[in-house]
């Protein structure tokens, strides 16, 4: 299991968890957002480390719900 980025900008294959910041680049927002969507439920995290690690399946799931039309 690989933790954190790989040198490759967006999801990596074999990188399960990435940190709350290189969350927010790749969606272009902020630290503080991506929090607020951890809050809201619409993305999953990981608390087995000091800091918050959200999943990559979480990311493909939020993706693929707003990329088709779904709510937030």
């Amino acid at each position: 299991m690989q933790i954190g980025t790989n040198g490759r900008d967006g999801l990596g294959q074999d990188t399960l968890l990435y940190p709350v910041s290189k969350v927010a680049d790749m969606f272009s927002i902020s630290k503080k957002s991506v929090h607020r969507l951890l809050s809201r439920g619409l993305l999953e995290s990981s608390s087995a480390f000091r800091h918050k690690r959200v999943t990559r399946a979480s990311i493909e799931k939020f993706m693929s719900n707003t990329r088709n039309g779904g709510t937030i």
